[in-house]
């Protein structure tokens, strides 16, 4: 049975509460959890306080980072790829069944 990670996001004055589905040889569900909020909460202060960047530019960047990170990691490059990919597609999947609840008055 898969363990479920819970996981809020705050943006354009909503809360969005979701379980993210880890996979079952996760290692450290907190890690998990805290890794993810740091990533997010930096990328939030750069694109907050840096240049316009595009959806598309922040995608792309996203690419190289994990691109960078499978090829220094020890596994099979073509494995990590696949597991990221279907880890990738059952994160939105367990984002879009989320609850949104609207914070303040707008």
């Amino acid at each position: 049975m898969k363990s479920k990670l819970p996981f809020s996001i705050l943006y354009k004055n909503k809360n969005l509460d979701f379980f993210f589905e880890l996979h079952p040889n996760t290692v450290n569900q907190d890690k998990v959890g805290e890794i993810a909020s740091i990533l997010l909460n930096k990328l939030d202060i750069e694109l907050k306080n840096g240049e316009p960047t595009s959806d598309g530019d922040l995608i792309q960047a996203l690419a190289l980072f994990v691109a960078a990170r499978i090829e220094v990691s020890n596994a099979d490059n073509n494995k990590i790829s696949n597991f990221f990919s279907d880890t990738l597609s059952s994160a939105l999947k367990n984002i879009n069944s989320g609850k949104v609840t609207k914070i303040g008055n707008s």
